[in-house]
C-alpha cells in the first residue's frame, strides 16, 4: 500500500511527501496520522444538526430554492434523525406561512413525507406565479 500511496496524490499531496525528511516514520500507521493531521482542515467537514437549523427561507424565495438549499444541506450530515431535520426545516419557514401551518398541524413522520408536502406546496407556488404571469401578461395586450 505504501508504493501506492504516492500515486493516488495530488499536486499538494505530492509537494507535502517530497519535502518530508528522509526516514521521517518508521510505522504506516505514523504517515497515515501525519497525512492526516496536515491536511483535514483543507477537507469539508461533515454537518451537524446545528448547520441545518441555520438553512432559512429568504424573502421572496421560492419554495422550491429553499427546499434545495436544506436538502443539500441535510445530505452532508451523516447522523441526523428524522424528528430533528423535520423541526430544523419547519423552523426555518419565515416566508412560507402556510406551509409552515400545515407542518405544525399534521407533522410528517419521516424526512421523505416531510419533502413530499413541501414539494407539493411548491408546485402550487410555480402554478400560481404562472396564472398571475398570465393574467399580467394578458392585462398588457387588450384584445
Amino acid at each position: 500500500m505504501a508504493n501506492y500511496f504516492p500515486v493516488v496524490l495530488d499536486q499538494a499531496g505530492h509537494q507535502w511527501l517530497l519535502g518530508l525528511p528522509e526516514d521521517s516514520f518508521d510505522f504506516w500507521e505514523e504517515l497515515h496520522q501525519a497525512f492526516i493531521d496536515n491536511f483535514i482542515a483543507t477537507c469539508e467537514q461533515p454537518g451537524n444538526k446545528y448547520d441545518l437549523e441555520r438553512i432559512r427561507d429568504r424573502k421572496n424565495e421560492p419554495l422550491r430554492d429553499y427546499i434545495r438549499r436544506f436538502s443539500d444541506m441535510r445530505l452532508k450530515i451523516p447522523k441526523i434523525s428524522h424528528d430533528e431535520a423535520i423541526s430544523a426545516f419547519i423552523k426555518g419557514l419565515r416566508f412560507h406561512e402556510a406551509l409552515r401551518n400545515k407542518l405544525l398541524r399534521k407533522r410528517p413522520a419521516t424526512v421523505a413525507e416531510l419533502l413530499t408536502t413541501a414539494k407539493n406546496y411548491a408546485d402550487a407556488d410555480d402554478a400560481e406565479k404562472l396564472i398571475r404571469d398570465d393574467a399580467r401578461g394578458a392585462d398588457q395586450f387588450p384584445r
